[in-house]
């Protein structure tokens, strides 16, 4: 049953590679669908969105941003639900 399950670059004597088929169902991985399964792992976290440019000014630059410019110019945290 192992090599059923799990057959990764198996070699035919002819030198092709044979591609493992999916066995699952990919509509069970809806956000419904994972809930309705009771995980035991969900909720809310924050993740942090820092836009590309920012990590590269100097921190005397980055606080001039957070302090004076729109919200959006720096880093924010934003509410996301895990599953």
């Amino acid at each position: 049953m192992s090599s059923e399950i799990r057959r990764r670059n198996v070699n035919t004597s002819g030198g092709e590679h044979i591609v493992p088929m999916a066995t699952y169902d990919e509509t069970h991985l809806s956000a419904p669908a994972l809930l309705a399964a009771s995980p035991i792992h969900a909720g809310f976290a924050m993740k942090l969105h820092v836009p590309v440019f920012y990590s590269f000014l100097p921190s005397p630059v980055q606080w001039a941003l957070s302090s004076w410019c729109p919200t959006g110019w720096s880093p924010q945290w934003k509410r996301r639900y895990l599953i």
